[in-house]
C-alpha cells in the first residue's frame, strides 16, 4: 500500500480508477534511474537518496509518482543505524551534561558539553556530532538493497496503487480462474467477512470493505490490500468494488478485470501445489495414469453448500459432465459431522471417498441423497468403485449424445476419419461417435478402433505393401508400419489386419516381426 496522499485516481460518472502508469519508455527510464540510484547508494545515507528524488521532481516528473516508485524501492533496502552508540541514550547523556553544566549558550559553553560527554562515552567530539541524530531517517545507511527490475517497480507501483484505493472500499467482490483452495484460506485467515454467490455458474466471493464497519477499518483495509495479490496471482480474474471517496462523500463503481490490467499490475506466484495428504496423491496419480477419458483437475471451483461453500479436492469432467470429489481421510469425528451438515445443502454431484475406519453414522444417511455417493475405504482407494460410478453416471449423457448424432445429417468426404477428431468438432464423447458411427458404418468406409478409412484408401496401402514386398522379398512389422502411416493412416496395425495381412513375430521387436501377405494371395 501507499500513503492516500500519493494515490493518483481519475473520477467520472461514478466510476473511478487509479492512474495506472503506462510501461512506456518515459516512465521505464524513471524507474530504471532510480533503481540505478539505489544501487550506487548501499553504504550511503538516505539523505542522499531524498536529494535524488526532490532532484528528479525538479526535473519536471510528478512528484507523487516518483515519491511512491523511492518509497516502494525503500521497501526493498535494509537501511540501518551506523552508530556505535545508541543516539537516544547519546542524546540522553547530552540533556544529563547540560543540566549540570548550565544551557549551551555560547559555542564555547557548547564546547564543554561536547567535551564532557567525549569524556564520557570515549568518543571524540566529532562522533558525537556525527551520530546524535544517526537513528534519524535521513541518517540511516542502505547496507542492502534487492533491486527489482524497472517493469517489476511500475507494475508493482499499480498494484499499490489499487491497494491504496480499496482501503476505502464498502464491499469488494471478485472471481478467478482457480486456486480457491488458497483464495478462501486467506479470505479466512485475514479475517474477512465474506459470502458466495454464484451468477450463471460463476462463482463470486463478496467481502465487506472496511468502510461499511465502524471499527478496526485500518486492520480490516490492510487485510483487504493483503488479499489482491492472492487474486490476481490467477490466469484469469475480475475483481469489482464500490469506493467511498471520503474528498466528495461519494460511493464511486471501480473494476479491474485481467484482460485489462493483468500486464500493468505485478503478478505475484501462486503458491505451489502440494497434495494435503498422501491418500489424495496416490489418487491423482493412478487416476491419470488410466487414461480414462475423464478430466481430472485439483482443486477446482468451489461448490456452494447453502450459505456456505466446499473446495472439493477435484472435479472429474467429460462431454459436459462435472462430478466433483472430496476425499475425506484421516479426520477427526468432529470434521466429519460438520462435512455432514455442509452436504445436506449440495446441489452438485459428488463422490465421496471416506476412510472406513473413520466413518460417521451420521454420514449415513445422507447416501439416500442422489446427488452424493460415499465409497469407503481403509488402507487405500480402490479406483474400480470410481469408475463404475463414473461410467453409470455417463451412460445418460452418452445416451442423448447418440441420439444427436443418429439425427445429425452428416457427409463423410475425408478418406481418413479419427473418432476423436470429429466428436470435438461436433461436441460429443468419443464413446457416442464410436457407438454410432460402428453401428452404421457410412458407404464406402471400414471402422478401426479409433478411426474411420475409406476403403480406397486402405486399397492404396494395401499397393503399397504389395509394391514393397515384390521389390523386397519380404517386409518387417516397421516397414510395412511405415509405408501405411505414409498413406496417411494412422491406425497401422489394424488396418493391416483389416487387409488380411499376417505379422509373424520372432521376439518382442517390430523389427525382427515379419508381415506376410493374405493367404488368398
Amino acid at each position: 500500500m501507499l500513503p492516500s496522499s500519493l494515490l493518483v485516481v481519475w473520477k467520472r460518472k461514478g466510476e473511478i480508477q487509479p492512474r495506472y502508469a503506462k510501461l512506456s519508455s518515459d516512465n521505464l527510464e524513471v524507474a530504471n534511474r532510480l533503481i540505478e540510484a539505489y544501487k550506487a547508494s548501499v553504504g550511503k545515507k538516505k539523505r542522499a537518496l531524498k536529494e535524488f528524488v526532490v532532484d528528479l521532481e525538479n526535473q519536471g516528473y510528478e512528484y507523487r509518482f516518483v515519491r511512491a516508485l523511492a518509497l516502494l524501492l525503500d521497501r526493498k533496502g535494509t537501511f540501518v543505524c551506523n552508530s556505535k552508540i545508541d543516539p537516544a541514550d547519546l542524546r540522553r547523556k547530552i540533556f544529563e551534561a547540560t543540566e549540570k553544566l548550565g544551557l549551551p549558550t555560547t559555542p564555547k559553553q557548547r564546547q564543554q558539553i561536547l567535551g564532557f560527554v567525549a569524556s564520557e562515552t570515549g568518543l571524540t567530539e566529532e562522533q558525537i556530532e556525527e551520530q546524535l541524530y544517526a537513528d534519524l531517517d535521513a541518517e540511516l545507511v542502505l547496507t542492502e538493497f534487492d533491486a527489482p527490475s524497472p517493469l517489476e517497480l511500475l507494475q508493482q507501483y499499480n498494484l499499490s496503487l489499487v491497494q491504496t484505493l480499496l482501503f476505502d472500499c464498502s464491499e469488494l467482490s471478485f472471481k478467478a480462474s482457480g486456486n480457491w483452495q488458497w483464495l478462501f484460506y486467506s479470505v479466512k485467515k485475514l479475517g474477512l467477512i465474506y459470502e458466495v454467490l454464484r451468477d450463471e455458474g460463476v462463482f463470486w466471493v463478496k467481502v465487506d470493505g472496511p468502510a461499511s464497519l465502524f471499527k478496526l477499518t485500518k486492520r480490516y483495509g490492510i487485510n483487504i490490500a493483503k488479499l489482491l495479490p492472492v487474486i490476481t496471482a490467477n490466469q484469469e480474474w475480475v475483481i469489482n468494488a464500490k469506493i467511498l471517496w471520503k474528498y466528495t462523500n461519494e460511493i464511486c463503481n471501480f473494476k479491474m478485470e485481467s484482460t485489462k490490467h493483468s500486464a500493468l499490475i505485478r503478478k505475484p506466484k501462486l503458491q505451489p501445489q502440494t497434495y494435503d495428504s498422501a491418500p489424495e496423491e496416490s489418487f491423482a496419480s493412478q487416476f491419470q495414469a488410466l487414461e480414462s477419458g475423464w478430466a481430472l483437475k485439483r482443486e477446482p471451483e468451489p461448490v456452494l453448500a447453502g450459505k456456505q461453500v466446499i473446495v472439493p479436492d477435484f472435479s472429474l469432467e467429460k462431454s459436459g459432465l462435472k462430478i466433483y470429489l472430496e476425499i475425506v481421510g484421516f479426520w477427526t469425528e468432529e470434521y466429519l459431522l460438520r462435512k455432514a451438515e455442509k452436504l445436506k445443502h449440495v446441489a452438485d454431484r459428488m463422490i465421496l471417498l471416506v476412510n472406513d475406519a473413520l466413518a460417521c453414522e451420521k454420514l449415513v444417511p445422507l447416501e439416500k441423497r442422489p446427488q452424493l455417493h460415499f465409497i469407503y475405504y481403509r488402507d487405500k482407494i480402490s479406483l474400480a468403485p470410481i469408475l463404475r460410478y463414473l461410467q453409470a453416471e455417463f451412460e445418460e449423457v452418452k445416451a442423448k449424445e447418440i441420439e444427436l448424432l443418429k439425427n445429425l445429417p452428416v457427409k463423410f468426404t475425408e478418406p481418413n476419419i479419427a473418432y476423436a477428431e470429429f466428436a470435438g468438432r461436433i461436441g460429443v464423447s468419443i464413446e457416442a461417435v464410436q457407438a454410432v458411427l460402428a453401428a452404421n458404418l457410412p458407404l464406402g468406409y471400414v471402422s478401426l478402433p479409433n478411426s474411420l478409412v475409406s476403403k480406397e484408401k486402405l486399397q492404396q496401402a494395401s499397393r503399397a505393401l504389395n509394391q514393397a514386398m515384390k521389390q523386397a522379398g519380404k517386409l518387417t512389422l516397421t516397414q510395412a508400419t511405415q509405408i501405411v502411416e505414409a498413406e496417411g493412416i494412422s491406425e497401422a496395425s489394424a488396418a493391416l489386419t483389416q487387409l488380411g495381412y499376417r505379422i509373424v513375430w520372432r521376439g518382442i521387436s517390430s523389427a525382427q516381426a515379419e508381415v506376410l501377405p493374405p493367404k488368398d494371395r
